[in-house]
């Protein structure tokens, strides 16, 4: 699970690159988002890592910021630190 949810945090990632580009993604990066959020909550919750407590902050906060914000991409590097602080450090 935590790969899958790795893949998709990655694959949203990549689409709000895209929109940040001038590439119209329209809802979904929206509805991809929630699909991140529930992976990453079904990750935390079968192969739990502390460092996966840092990707669902992030998740929860994004919603807070706005996309034109270098808050936006900031948070969105910062999830994506837990997930790799989950794959490359053994769990506590």
């Amino acid at each position: 699970m935590l790969y899958l949810g790795l893949g998709l945090y990655a694959l949203n990632l990549g689409v709000g690159l895209s929109a940040k580009l001038g590439l119209r993604v329209g809802i979904w990066h929206h509805v991809l988002y929630a699909l991140v959020f529930a992976g990453a909550i079904a990750a935390a919750v079968l192969s739990f890592h502390p460092a996966l407590l840092l990707t669902l902050t992030a998740l929860a906060v994004m919603p807070k910021t706005r996309p034109a914000t270098p808050w936006h991409p900031l948070i969105a590097l910062t999830g994506l630190l837990g997930y790799l602080g989950a794959l490359l450090a053994p769990p506590l």
